[in-house]
């Protein structure tokens, strides 16, 4: 009621000295670089480099073994596209992160399969073949072979983790899960002499 009797006595009211506008965010493309994509693709690269090593190394389940190995692959595909995302070229990020959704999914799928080389045949007949003087072998490689999986198990948990971290920061600036941020901006207007 007050501004109304004060815009119309000439007097400024409160409408007139503040302006509120929203405005995109011009920076919203740089949220990417704040996830460091440099170093979280190598990372990807070099984790799957180990975990590709360290599969070759238990090779006796030849469908499984070579299956979770071409599947190993995508992380260097999905490393690559998040060290050139940094550019921030809109259909490379998109790529970006398509290729992490798929390295997260088929990470998990790759973990599924490698609980299942717990129970491995060819690592048990190690206790049928041996004599018995040698069973302490047996139990040496098999709690060697223990480790060696829990290791990869380990790698694998991480992949999925570095992908669903570069998903989201792929997201924040395709837009693609939220709106795009506004900004608030206010400006104060000077009061005009009244006359």
């Amino acid at each position: 009621m007050l501004s109304d009797s004060a815009t119309a006595e000439g007097n400024p009211g409160p409408s007139d000295l503040l302006e509120i506008t929203f405005q995109k965010n011009p920076n919203q493309n740089k949220k990417f670089l704040e996830a460091e994509p440099k170093i979280l693709g190598a990372t990807e690269i070099m984790l799957t480099v180990l975990l590709i090593t360290s599969k070759m190394a238990y090779f006796s389940d030849w469908i499984g073994t070579s299956v979770e190995i071409v599947c190993s692959c995508v992380g260097i595909i999905a490393g690559s596209l998040a060290i050139a995302a940094q550019n921030l070229h809109l259909p490379t990020l998109k790529a970006c992160f398509g290729m992490q959704i798929v390295t997260c999914l088929t990470y998990g799928f790759i973990l599924i399969i490698s609980f299942d080389h717990q129970s491995n045949p060819a690592y048990t007949a190690c206790w049928y073949t041996l004599e018995k003087n040698e069973l302490p072998l047996c139990k040496s490689l098999l709690i060697g072979f223990g480790q060696m999986v829990s290791i990869d198990n380990l790698t694998e948990a991480v992949q999925i983790a570095l992908s669903v971290t570069l998903a989201a920061y792929c997201c924040k600036v395709i837009q693609c899960c939220s709106p795009r941020s506004h900004e608030p901006v206010i400006v104060m207007k000077p009061p005009r002499a009244s006359d």
